[in-house]
């Protein structure tokens, strides 16, 4: 008997393969027939898709920025679902990226929010309407609250299931006709897709899990790690992870993990790396699996921004990960900005704010790779501060094009991209340039 999860499956590969075709019409119009935001990215010239290996990038290597697919492929599948997955593998992305939750039960699932309001069809389903609520917690930044929400820590696996994914509606450009289709995943889910994925499409995708909100997560259970302990021994099952410091085994006898498919002689499994914005959780995953890298997420941190916070950052963090404005603006008027407060006596003691310009640079003295996020499809505004400020001042892009020769020449390692297939060619075409001065 053919499994549920098998014809999920083939279902989700075979929207998949009709998206790519529909995608691939796209690109074969004349130019003049595009939509006018996809233009930025088309020339004359080698576009291959390949970059030539021979060719010297800025990076920490010196190889090409690897590109993250953020939440698999959303700019054409529902976030985060099975075909957004397997839409970013066929894509060749070079890692795909979940982010992490966690269910009363203690199920970990992949969601990009904390809440399900704003992405799936959980506000029709009448058997969950009791669990609608207000909440509040602690983050690295500070305390959130989300009113008139659905939680994910409030429901059992069981429950969740009943939801399914849908696009944000305030994007009215991302296909819609897959909505309602595809249910949200477990993580064991997630690795599985990512593994078969290399089995069957070719290529050595790369994990990259973000574990979101861990003191809301952790909140009630058995001990303060227990969140980032799961997801350790989960990525351990799967490959991804090898465990360089004990953890609390006797308290997950619960993770109930599936057997694993063999990979094939001379398959590999690709990278993999950690994430989070919550930089105790950093450390300790740093710690915990000192084989796989972790990425330090940076959005809301001023001390992170000086030499010295740099220097911090490097005794545990192998890649950093800031909101791309602050390659552009710079971080004080970035903060500014935003309205987030810093002492001027200590950031200068700190050694001041590193300039837009020379944050590159000075990441990488501290042999760490720098990953901006996020760059995203070119019908959506790029959201820099310059763009609706002229008192801004440094770089401004004028489109996606632009924007991302501008982070290629910087040399950032990692970019964290929307609409792999326009993240794709905009690397060929800078590769070429490199080649041969185009």
């Amino acid at each position: 008997m053919v499994s549920r999860s098998s014809i999920l499956s083939l279902v989700a590969t075979v929207l998949v393969t009709i998206s790519l075709i529909q995608l691939y019409e796209v690109w074969q119009q004349p130019a003049e027939a595009l939509p006018q935001p996809l233009e930025t990215v088309a020339w004359k010239g080698n576009a291959t898709g390949l970059a030539n290996d021979k060719v010297q990038w800025n990076t920490l290597s010196g190889e090409q920025p690897k590109l993250v697919g953020h939440r698999g492929e959303k700019a054409f599948m529902p976030e985060h679902s099975r075909a957004s997955y397997w839409q970013a593998a066929l894509e060749k992305a070079d890692y795909i990226e979940p982010d992490l939750a966690m269910t009363k039960d203690g199920h970990l699932v992949v969601n990009h929010n904390e809440w399900l309001g704003s992405n799936t069809n959980v506000a029709d389903i009448e058997s969950l309407a009791h669990m609608r609520t207000n909440k509040t917690w602690t983050d690295n930044g500070g305390l959130i609250r989300k009113d008139n929400e659905w939680f994910i820590v409030d429901m059992t696996l069981e429950q969740l299931k009943q939801v399914r994914i849908r696009q944000d509606k305030h994007y009215k450009w991302r296909p819609q006709h897959f909505d309602g289709i595809f249910e949200v995943l477990t993580f064991e889910e997630y690795l599985q897709i990512v593994r078969n994925a290399t089995i069957d499409v070719g290529g050595a995708f790369g994990v990259i899990p973000e574990l979101k909100s861990p003191k809301l997560y952790n909140q009630g259970r058995s001990y303060s790690r227990f969140f980032e302990d799961r997801a350790i021994l989960t990525m351990e099952h799967y490959g991804w992870a090898h465990v360089s410091s004990p953890v609390n085994r006797s308290a997950h006898e619960d993770l109930d993990l599936q057997p694993l498919r063999k990979l094939p002689e001379g398959t590999k499994l690709g990278p993999a790396a950690w994430q989070s914005f919550d930089l105790d959780t950093a450390e300790y995953l740093a710690t915990h699996t000192s084989s796989v890298p972790v990425v330090a997420l940076l959005e809301s941190l001023p001390w992170a921004f000086t030499h010295r916070g740099l220097d911090r950052l490097s005794q545990f963090a192998s890649i950093v990960s800031p909101w791309k404005d602050f390659f552009m603006a710079g971080a004080e008027t970035v903060f500014q900005a935003n309205g987030v407060l810093w002492n001027a006596t200590e950031i200068h003691k700190m050694g001041g704010f590193i300039s837009p310009q020379e944050l590159v640079s000075e990441i990488h003295k501290r042999n760490m790779s720098v990953s901006p996020y996020t760059f995203y499809d070119s019908h959506q505004d790029m959201a820099y501060l310059c763009q609706t400020n002229s008192s801004v001042g440094g770089y401004c892009p004028a489109d996606k094009a632009d924007e991302f020769f501008y982070f290629f020449k910087q040399g950032v390692d990692f970019m964290f991209v929307e609409n792999i297939v326009e993240a794709n060619l905009l690397r060929s075409r800078y590769a070429d340039k490199l080649k041969y001065g185009q």
